[in-house]
């Protein structure tokens, strides 16, 4: 049974120890630190990106109809040879693309592909952000004596490649539905049905390995960096960390993203390797081509960043929140009072489905 408080009085051995307890601060307990589980990690890692696209879809549609345009193609003329035909280029630049897509096909046009892209975020990002930090946390046990406080670059860049890859790979259907919304029906009738959709998938695993070791790399050590230099927590803080993160992933991901753009693009007749496609883009554009609207892929990519890590922040801090003012209205047990350094302590215990454990009080019982 707890001690009471009458109990713990008259266990004192001495007035003079009492008279010393009299000086003692109020009761204070050290905060708890609510903990997100890994169920609640994976549905706010699938939520704060689908919530984000919404607003930055806009500018991957730009993207997208630059990287196609002025695409040569290898076809076969009414004599059978073969001749290379080059699309035309209709848009003079980025914005040029953004505002005559919105002045000829309106909103609609802008936010084509919005429940796949959704779709994408949601399936790709339940793996790129929901198992990173249990990924790392294997890589670099915290509680390993021979680790230091902090990752080192390479192991989180590690944890990324290897989220970026499961991403990668579960996204790949809707991120080709999304490039060819136009053609679905004959995605599914006449390249291949299901097996179709998961065309250029080994692209989109490389560029998922770069992109993702970039980003969540780069996002956590800034973060980790600008938290231990005494800069808190918050909305400024995060937005900073995601638009510097975001550039350094479009340096790596823009060649991978073209020559995946080009791919989901192409029918069966003109389907080829990976490989040969950045040979022949190289061939006929030349090698700046595969840097095709990295302007836009910016202006996409960086606040699809920022808003994704915004919101992802913000809903686990809300759900830290609700659990903390959860358990500041269960009672407390008091289960062992002691003195240390002339002051009345007790351990104290808040056991509930939150996981809770014991906190630690300074007592003045006078």
């Amino acid at each position: 049974m707890p001690p009471s408080k009458n109990n713990y009085r008259s266990s004192q051995p001495s007035q003079n120890k009492t008279n010393s307890l009299s000086s003692a601060p109020p009761l204070k307990t050290l905060p708890p630190q609510p903990n997100i589980s890994q169920l609640e990690n994976f549905a706010l890692s699938a939520l704060a990106p689908s919530m984000a696209v919404v607003f930055t879809l806009p500018f991957d549609t730009v993207k997208v109809r630059m990287q196609l345009q002025g695409e040569v193609r290898i076809m076969k003329d009414a004599t059978g040879k073969t001749v290379r035909v080059a699309a035309e280029k209709v848009y003079k630049s980025s914005f040029d693309c953004l505002w005559k897509t919105f002045k000829y096909e309106g909103i609609r046009g802008l936010e084509k592909g919005l429940v796949p892209s959704i779709l994408k975020e949601s399936s790709k990002n339940v793996f790129r952000l929901g198992l990173y930090d249990p990924i790392l946390s294997v890589l670099h046990p915290k509680n390993d004596a021979t680790s230091s406080s902090s990752a080192p670059a390479w192991k989180r860049m590690l944890a990324g490649g290897i989220c970026g890859a499961l991403g990668a790979v579960s996204a790949n259907p809707f991120e080709l539905v999304k490039t060819r919304l136009q053609t679905l029906r004959q995605i599914m009738t006449k390249e291949g049905g299901v097996p179709g959709l998961y065309r250029g998938s080994m692209i989109s695993v490389y560029r998922g390995i770069l992109g993702s070791a970039a980003n969540l790399s780069s996002y956590t050590m800034l973060r980790d960096y600008a938290l231990r230099e005494g800069y808190s927590e918050g909305v400024p803080l995060d937005m900073g960390c995601s638009l510097i993160s975001a550039f350094v992933s479009v340096v790596f991901m823009n060649p991978l993203d073209v020559v995946r753009t080009r791919l989901y693009n192409t029918s069966s007749i003109n389907r080829q390797s990976i490989f040969r496609t950045i040979k022949t883009i190289v061939e006929n554009e030349g090698l700046k081509s595969l840097y095709k609207g990295f302007g836009t892929h910016f202006m996409r990519i960086g606040p699809h960043f920022c808003l994704t890590f915004v919101f992802l922040e913000q809903l686990k801090r809300g759900v830290k929140q609700i659990k903390l003012e959860e358990y500041q209205r269960l009672p407390v047990c008091r289960l062992w009072t002691f003195y240390h350094s002339g002051m009345a302590c007790c351990i104290c215990c808040n056991v509930d489905d939150f996981g809770y454990a014991c906190t630690f009080e300074e007592a003045n019982f006078v």
